[in-house]
């Protein structure tokens, strides 16, 4: 079934989704920074019986920027997962992210616990946590020469975007994956092209947690939660990783092949599992 593009006027902004309707679970799921929407839609072809509503983040994609005056929180994305809920009538749903999707749906999981009936995480475990030296050498960045992010960069086409979306940060992805994200968050201006999510999204963040506020939220998800974690991908090798694990109470963990962005490389193997997940939430619901 083909997504329907929508557009939600959500916290006075204006928000695009991405939305795959059936009889089914309804199911939120969020991106990584600097993604879009397109991150779910290799995934969704492989979802069973599943309402699956996925936002354009702000700042990102197709969404509104926040405006000058306002920053970029994890804790202020679950706020906004919280209004697509109410803006889609959803009492009670699955709340699914990647990466910095799945540290804003950890944190949200700990806030609304009963309104989550399944918390599914994708190679992300709760919020990036920094160590007081390391907090202090932020504020410095963001005060001084992390206050301005710079110029937007310009393409000639749109293949040097996606050849360019293939290297970005730290952990590569595959042309197709990096061609459906470019598609969707570029825009184009005088017959050039430029990433269309915030510049300011690239600077560093003006709040962080530390280990022991991670943690703690970890330790307050009440939902059933998979975790998939891939063996090329963010968690492994993380020194944090398994007593991070140890503070979620109700965990399945599944390692697969694969690399950060499974869902979008190896997206039937990863519908499989979460298939079988919602599966058992809907047994024990009964």
């Amino acid at each position: 079934m083909p997504a329907t593009e929508r557009r939600l006027q959500i916290r006075g902004l204006d928000i695009a989704v991405l939305e795959w309707a059936a009889e089914g679970v309804p199911v939120i799921a969020v991106h990584g920074w600097l993604d879009n929407a397109a991150s779910f839609v290799p995934l969704a072809r492989f979802l069973n019986g599943v309402h699956l509503v996925v936002p354009d983040v702000v700042g990102h994609g197709q969404s509104d920027h926040l405006p000058a005056s306002a920053n970029y929180h994890l804790a202020d994305y679950s706020r906004w997962i919280v209004a697509l809920a109410d803006a889609m009538g959803w009492e009670r749903f699955v709340l699914m992210g990647h990466s910095m999707g799945a540290a804003a749906a950890s944190i949200t999981a700990a806030g609304i616990p009963q309104r989550l009936a399944g918390l599914i995480l994708l190679d992300g475990i709760g919020p990036l946590a920094f160590t007081p030296e390391q907090e202090v050498q932020r504020l410095r960045k963001l005060l001084g020469e992390g206050a301005s992010t710079g110029a937007p960069r310009y393409f000639s086409k749109l293949e040097s975007a996606v050849k360019v979306r293939q290297r970005m940060g730290r952990f590569p992805i595959s042309s197709e994956a990096a061609s459906l994200l470019v598609q969707r968050g570029t825009v184009e201006e005088g017959g050039r092209y430029r990433w269309s999510h915030d510049e300011r999204l690239k600077g560093p963040n003006t709040h962080y947690y530390c280990r022991e506020q991670a943690e703690g939220i970890l330790r307050s998800v009440e939902t059933p939660t998979l975790l998939i974690s891939a063996t090329e991908g963010a968690l492994q090798g993380w020194e944090d990783f398994e007593r991070r694990k140890g503070c979620v109470p109700n965990l399945q963990h599944v390692i697969l092949t694969g690399r950060h962005h499974l869902h979008m490389e190896q997206a039937a193997v990863v519908a499989s599992c979460i298939n079988d997940f919602l599966a058992t939430l809907s047994r024990g619901a009964t």
